[in-house]
């Protein structure tokens, strides 16, 4: 090799070098953390129907909805794109029991074949990836990735949590309180606890790790803890599939 061929080689290098190190370090935060190893599980402008997944039909009143768009990366098939609307009304539901009834997923748009949107869903059905899903944040806006839909409806609130409830930047895995389902910003542990996870975020009463969540949230959004709507259903999440 020539020298000229040489100095090419480690320019190339450097190069590559570089990319990496960016493409690393541009996601401005990753979470979910899962407290086992990885393992375990949806054309044109139809509302979907799912298969019977929670869908409460409650009185909204003055709470904050959220109108997100959702994107499969994967090419699904309407079988799979129905299970993913299910899955997305029962993330609406948690984020009904999270803030007390403050919150809510209202018209949301599922599509398929793309990387683009405010939560971008690896695949629908398969084991979860690592990290099992995470939020990037700047400049205002944020977007939630989750490696599977099949993942706890925990793990999309801790990303939410970070993106926009709270929003926080630090990480809170040690906050588990059993008694008191709490905190959906403390560490996934699948089989343990209910189904979906800790969908509440904790007080001071509960809080196990330091961050006390509720008095960020009331500063951030000027709700009232408790909220208006402990007990009560979860208003309609409609979903269009695109």
């Amino acid at each position: 090799m020539t020298f000229s061929h040489l100095q090419k080689s480690i320019l190339i290098l450097l190069v590559v070098t570089a990319l990496l190190f960016v493409s690393g370090c541009s996601k401005k935060h990753k979470s979910s953390r899962s407290g086992i190893p990885t393992s375990g599980l949806p054309g044109g402008g139809t509302t979907g129907g799912g298969g019977g997944g929670a869908n409460g039909g409650g009185n909204p009143g003055d709470s904050n909805e959220l109108d997100l768009s959702w994107t499969v990366v994967e090419q699904s098939s309407q079988a799979d794109l129905e299970y993913m609307v299910d899955r997305i009304k029962m993330f609406n539901k948690g984020l009904w029991i999270g803030t007390e009834g403050q919150s809510y997923l209202r018209n949301q748009t599922l599509s398929d074949g793309s990387s683009s949107g405010n939560v971008v869903v690896n695949r629908v059905k398969g084991a979860m990836g690592n990290p099992p899903a995470y939020c990037t944040s700047g400049g205002g806006s944020w977007k939630i990735t989750l490696s599977t839909g099949q993942i706890q409806t925990h793990g999309f609130l801790h990303e939410l949590g970070h993106g926009w409830v709270g929003p926080w930047h630090t990480e809170e895995y040690n906050c588990l309180n059993q008694s008191a389902n709490t905190c959906a910003q403390g560490m996934m542990i699948l089989g343990s606890g209910p189904a979906e996870g800790r969908l509440n975020w904790c007080d001071p009463s509960n809080c196990t790790g330091g961050q006390q969540c509720w008095n960020q949230i009331k500063q951030t959004h000027g709700w009232s803890h408790p909220g208006p709507g402990i007990g009560s259903a979860e208003p309609t999440c409609n979903v269009t599939i695109q």
